[in-house]
């Protein structure tokens, strides 16, 4: 099922997103798009020199399409989703416990 991952993929990064704007106003969305981007452009290079090379392979069993150097299109949302979802973590904890 090719589709099952990327489709978990969006789930997982709309509900995220949707928690994050529900429960932490904080988060500022103009200044959070710039560095999720960078971080996004710093890990696709990585995983696309590691395709090239060898050391990445995607089981074609599981993803839509592998996009040569050999990254499948499910990765950049991925990549998007672990960059989120580690923002919202560190500002859930900071909300929690204030350095006060």
């Amino acid at each position: 099922m090719p589709g099952l991952y990327l489709v978990s993929i969006v789930v997982s990064l709309a509900g995220v997103a949707l928690l994050a704007r529900r429960f932490l106003p904080t988060i500022e969305w103009r200044r959070l798009l710039p560095v999720i981007v960078v971080v996004l452009a710093v890990f696709l290079a990585f995983d696309a020199i590691g395709a090239a090379r060898g050391w990445f392979a995607s089981n074609p069993d599981w993803v839509v399409a592998i996009v040569p150097p050999g990254i499948p299109p499910e990765e950049p949302l991925l990549l998007a989703f672990l960059g989120l979802f580690s923002i919202v973590l560190i500002e859930g904890f900071r909300l929690r416990w204030p350095r006060g």
